[in-house]
């Protein structure tokens, strides 16, 4: 498989930061090129890619949550949100059919990314706005004011 320049700087940018938000121009090119590996790799799954740009797209977030919660066991973190484990999973596998839009902001907020979140779900605003996270006021992520010491 030939390497392409644009490629190239995409496995840099990922190497130095796993949770970088990608550029619409940076996902399509990591799309494209897994979806080339798993096709030529296994034959008649492209019908199963139907939503690997959005898996590509949450892919950022989900390394993020799991980067905040560091050595903290998801069992540790579920008791102390009252959250299901297995949602927390579904938000850290993107399992985006299961994410529950109220349990991922306080995930985000106990993990202090919310401001994270919100520039994520800006440059990723069709993927947020589906999955619910853009939805109204009430869940709109807001950027989290610095606090100044006097």
């Amino acid at each position: 498989m030939r390497r392409t320049p644009a490629l190239i700087r995409l496995e840099r940018k990922l190497a130095k930061d796993p949770c970088a938000i990608l550029s619409d121009g940076e996902i399509r090119v990591l799309d494209r090129e897994v979806r080339r590996a798993l096709v030529s790799s296994f034959p008649g799954i492209e019908s199963r890619l139907a939503h690997s740009e959005d898996s590509t797209r949450w892919h950022a977030l989900a390394a993020r949550c799991r980067q905040a919660r560091g050595a903290r066991g998801i069992r540790d973190v579920s008791v102390a949100l009252g959250i299901p484990q297995y949602r927390l999973r579904a938000i850290e596998g993107g399992l985006l059919q299961e994410v529950r839009v109220d349990l991922a902001y306080r995930y985000f907020h106990f993990l202090g990314i919310d401001a994270w979140v919100a520039d994520w779900c800006r440059a990723n605003r069709g993927l947020a706005t589906r999955i619910g996270l853009l939805d109204g006021a009430a869940t709109r992520p807001r950027r989290r004011r610095e606090s100044r010491v006097e």
